[in-house]
């Protein structure tokens, strides 16, 4: 053929770190250039754009004769595909370069000539991909030594491009190589070469990479030649050597070697989010140099496990949930996590490899709410400081961490330089740290928009308004669980600012006695709304004390006896008045308060009058002494906290800061994030109550029009359902009502199945209740002594009860030790009433540990089965500065 050709564009020839597009250059390139970039040690190169080979097929006559060739080739007849690849490289080499593209080759390479021979490298895009490999079908060329040599090596790497191998590899594959990029790269003098798998491709399922290796050039080693040395790494960096007798002589690599090359083969697995196959060389120097680094194509993935746990959810939605509540939620969770990145300043890019994750935050299991624990770890883990964040959630609410999944995006994985992710950085840290010195003005705003819902969504007000009214409530309601940004910052900066806290005082307070230190600088804070309804129910208590005859039938008489007397008795007013100031303040606070299917104390106000008739009973300081105590308990504690830590420098190098200053800004960071999150928490149980009197409202309605059986069917459609008839957009609305039973039928049936608090099951499975139960209570009597997670410390000696809901409370006798799964604020006057806390569920920052730190009750929570273990009766011990429970006596 013999066709000259002459390049038009305006630089075919570049330098190796400057390549940014393996569309052009190859995804060889590009990964070097990468690896550049990130700071490994690669040797100095160049690469000839793939375009030059591109121009030449598409402005000479060979791309007609290459696809005439390879046209009707198959797999299944290698003699035509042998003969094809002949042809084709005959052309290939025919083809005459311009004078104008020799001289910028010869310029670019002229400084790798200097310092020795090169080798010439193919390149092509499509190469090395996650799903092709293309590893050895391709051609290099070692030891090239002069600017000739370099020509005639560049265009046999074109041609190795229709080589019978590469053809075949493409037919059998189903895959097409794009274009193809060549580099040109200094040669390394290798006293050893070889490759590293980052993963072991004869067992994947276990940590262990594997070196092989020679001495000299590897060329030999990767062509199969000679039977390499060979090492196998496990995850704990233990080598084992395997010598096969036939293998040449050579050194052995040194320990120090050895070690390098497994952190370098873990450090591109990470940063290129794959396992990786690495060639890499080792000069008489002792320098290490990686080659070229491509994803392992062979490993099978194995079936991904979710791990799901009800840690901290079961504290809002302790039991099974209605299909109303988890259309709402599992919007809302999906929501929160994504505005919450958003707010945070982390890339919409990033935000966006998150979709997956974010879209499945939350399931169900027999009814009852889970956190998909897998895909919450994987979102944090996409964010910068990942870990940290993962491990500050576990403790936040009280769950165990979980293993990384390779497929899962993560911060480095998803970068675009160096330079751009330092940049995004600050802008992150930047936006954190406004929003949080803007926190307590953005809940207030949160609470003006809770407070306005409420107002206008009054049950007052309910049985008045149109259709198209209650629709726009409707959808208020939604909106603003949508947009929980500003309650979700107040979460996760309680979450961060007492993981920072407790890593800064775990260092330098390590006796026995300072196990729970970060605890005790949290109790007795008096601006956690929290404790207001306790305080309140106290004073009702005592002005009920001055009505003797009210509180001898507080202690005899039926509940709603008693209520109907205080609203008709005119010598109770000033009792009237003081429990309906209560109920409209706090009446919305009870157990299972974001339920729905709960009804609250405004809705029951008898429901309230045992509990008052317990606190009638007590004497003894009141709440607030109680809670001005531990307050001053807790000014003593941070005083001497910040005077050993006043002696101690923040950096061993620099005199100043000291980290007494920094640690009095992270605890007054860490008290101020403990009472937003609590103020947003009483305002969502307002939102929650109003949505609930909402809901019932709509669903007297329906179930007038014939649309509903009953008006609480209504918690069994989803929110979209319900919306859909509202606006008179749903298509089959008649069917409503039996789809609500058929639903209610299904989940009464499951209300007694109790799933475990930690559940692994394969994606799309789910979780199978046992043919029969199995008492727990036989198995765990030998268990005398229980390990938990310390939450507020102190030690105490008392008797146990055992509650599984706050209205047995009639159960609890001064100075007993509560014993249960969870709590949530309707446990709040309770807890006032008891000496010790111990629960099976729970984290640092669940709200039974807020409240026991508030009254500095010794608590320790996460001690699966402690119901079982313990029964009522039972004398036990509880050590709240090192998470010990004792049975003494049974």
């Amino acid at each position: 053929m013999g066709s000259k050709f002459a390049p038009t564009l305006a630089s075919t020839v570049k330098p190796l770190d400057a390549v940014i597009d393996p569309a052009q250059c190859g995804a060889k390139a590009f990964r070097l250039a990468e690896m550049i970039r990130l700071g490994y040690p690669v040797p100095e190169a160049v690469v000839i754009s793939g375009q030059v080979l591109q121009q030449i097929l598409e402005e000479t006559p060979l791309g007609t004769f290459v696809s005439w060739q390879i046209a009707r080739l198959s797999v299944d007849d290698p003699g035509a595909v042998a003969d094809a690849a002949k042809a084709i490289e005959a052309e290939v080499h025919s083809i005459e370069l311009s004078a104008d593209l020799i001289d910028e080759l010869d310029t670019a390479t002229s400084s790798l000539f200097a310092s020795g021979p090169v080798v010439v490298r193919s390149s092509a895009c499509g190469e090395d991909s996650n799903e092709a490999a293309f590893a050895g079908q391709l051609d290099s060329f070692l030891n090239v030594d002069s600017p000739e040599k370099m020509i005639d090596a560049l265009k046999r790497c074109w041609a190795s491009y229709w080589s019978h191998r590469s053809l075949t590899y493409q037919l059998a594959r189903n895959v097409r190589l794009e274009a193809m990029g060549v580099i040109v790269q200094r040669q390394v003098e290798a006293r050893f070469s070889g490759v590293l798998f980052t993963r072991n491709v004869q067992h994947p399922g276990q940590d262990e990479m594997v070196i092989e290796y020679c001495r000299g050039l590897g060329d030999a080693l990767v062509s199969g030649q000679i039977c390499p040395q060979r090492l196998l790494i496990d995850g704990n960096r233990a080598v084992t050597r395997e010598q096969d007798e036939s293998a040449e002589p050579s050194d052995a690599l040194s320990d120090t070697l050895i070690r390098r090359l497994a952190n370098t083969g873990r450090s591109l697995e990470h940063d290129f989010d794959h396992p990786q196959d690495i060639e890499w060389c080792v000069d008489d120097s002792g320098q290490l140099c990686i080659v070229q680094c491509r994803p392992i194509t062979t490993l099978a993935d194995p079936p991904r496990t979710i791990v799901w746990s009800n840690a901290n959810v079961n504290e809002n939605f302790p039991e099974p949930i209605s299909p109303l509540l988890y259309s709402i939620a599992s919007v809302g969770y999906y929501h929160y996590f994504r505005n919450l990145g958003r707010a945070f300043g982390i890339s919409a890019k990033r935000i966006d490899a998150m979709e997956y994750p974010l879209q499945n935050i939350i399931g169900t299991h027999a009814g009852r709410l889970y956190y998909n624990l897998s895909n919450i770890h994987a979102v944090l883990r996409a964010a910068p400081f990942g870990e940290f964040l993962a491990e500050a959630f576990n403790q936040f609410v009280g769950a165990e961490s979980t293993a990384r999944d390779p497929r899962s995006p993560r911060w480095s994985s998803l970068r675009r330089s160096r330079l751009f992710e330092i940049f995004e950085l600050i802008t992150i840290v930047r936006k954190g740290m406004g929003r949080f010195w803007q926190m307590q003005r953005r809940i207030a705003t949160f609470e003006s928009t809770v407070h306005e819902f409420a107002s206008d969504s009054h049950p007052d007000r309910l049985k008045s308004l149109d259709w198209s009214a209650l629709l726009s409530l409707w959808r208020r309601f939604f909106g603003i669980r949508s947009q929980w940004t500003d309650a979700a910052m107040a979460d996760a900066s309680s979450m961060i600012s007492y993981r920072l806290t407790q890593r800064i005082l775990a260092a330098e307070f390590t006796s026995e006695a300072d196990e729970a230190i970060a605890n005790r600088l949290l109790t007795g804070l008096c601006d956690i709304v929290s404790g207001l309804p306790t305080e309140r129910l106290w004073d009702l208590s005592r002005l009920i004390r001055q009505h003797v005859s009210l509180a001898a039938a507080l202690a005899s008489d039926p509940p709603e006896q008693v209520w109907r007397r205080i609203e008709t008795d005119e010598t109770l007013s000033d009792v009237r008045r003081a429990l309906q100031e209560f109920l409209d303040q706090w009446g919305f606070r009870c157990s299972g308060e974001l339920m729905l299917t709960r009804s609250s104390y405004q809705e029951d106000p008898a429901s309230l009058l045992p509990i008052l008739a317990t606190y009638v009973t007590r004497d003894g300081p009141s709440p607030s002494e109680h809670l001005h105590r531990q307050q001053q308990n807790r000014e003593r504690e941070t005083e001497r906290v910040l005077g050993v830590l006043r002696t101690r420098r923040l950096m061993r190098f620099l005199p100043w800061p000291r980290k007494h200053r920094v640690a009095r800004r992270l605890i007054r960071w860490t008290q101020r994030s403990v009472a937003c999150r609590e103020r947003a928490r009483l305002k969502q149980a307002l939102l929650y109550s109003r949505f609930r009197r909402l809901a019932l409202t709509v669903g007297h309605a329906f179930a007038h029009r014939g649309l509903l059986y009953e008006a609480d069917d209504i918690f069994h459609l989803t929110f979209d359902e319900v919306e859909n008839i509202i606006s008179g957009a749903c298509m089959l609305p008649a069917t409503a009502a039996d789809l609500a039973k058929l639903r209610r039928a299904e989940l009464d049936s499951l209300s007694g199945c109790m799933p475990p608090d930690r559940i692994e099951l394969p994606v799309g499975d789910f979780w199978v209740p046992p043919l029969q139960s199995v008492t727990k209570r036989a198995e765990s009597e030998q268990r005398r002594s229980l390990r938990g997670t310390a939450v507020c410390g102190g030690s105490i000696v008392g008797r146990a009860v055992v509650l599984t809901d706050p209205r047995q409370f009639a159960q609890v006798a001064e100075g007993d030790i509560l014993v249960t799964r969870q709590t949530d604020p309707g446990w709040g006057p309770i807890l006032f009433l008891v000496r010790g806390l111990v629960m099976e569920r729970g984290g640092m920052l669940s709200h039974g540990a807020i409240l026991a730190r508030e009254y500095g009750i010794p608590t320790v929570v996460g001690i699966p089965s402690a119901t079982e273990c313990v029964a009522s009766g039972d004398t036990i011990r509880v050590d709240g500065n090192r998470g010990f429970v004792e049975i003494l006596e049974s």
